[in-house]
């Protein structure tokens, strides 16, 4: 059998990536109170378009995240800039006062994280299980 259409990480067991109809849905999800999938909030044009030195650049280069793909970003009401996104089949938070990526570990579909994220509002990560990632580069 597939993957589950539902479940992003069936698709590290299977070797695969998320197809044209699973992005759709992850799109059409609303993000969490506190978080915005709006692009003036995101600022792609700034953090997302893979040049040198951008975040996405980044997230390739120093922790071997190739194709991330932003999803939501906290309010700028909080003081910092924080984004969720995927690359590959998994899901990750980036905190920009930190620095720092983590995988989320558990819940590991879209639909979880986000209803994980809601529960507490007010832009917290809630209960969301994370691990650390490492930079591969000094």
């Amino acid at each position: 059998a597939g993957p589950s259409s539902t479940d992003p990480s069936s698709y590290a067991a299977s070797g695969t990536t998320p197809s044209v109809s699973d992005k759709a849905k992850a799109t059409a999800l609303t993000p969490p109170t506190g978080w915005s999938d709006d692009d003036d909030y995101m600022d792609r044009d700034y953090y997302w378009q893979g040049r040198k030195g951008d975040l996405k650049a980044t997230l390739a280069e120093w922790y071997n995240l190739p194709n991330a793909e932003p999803l939501i970003t906290r309010l700028p009401d909080f003081g910092d800039v924080t984004f969720l996104f995927r690359s590959g089949s998994k899901y990750y938070v980036w905190n920009g006062i930190e620095n720092r990526v983590c995988s989320i570990e558990s819940p590991t579909n879209l639909e979880e994280i986000y209803q994980t994220i809601s529960k507490l509002g007010k832009g917290r990560l809630g209960d969301l299980k994370m691990k650390k990632v490492p930079q591969k580069r000094a």
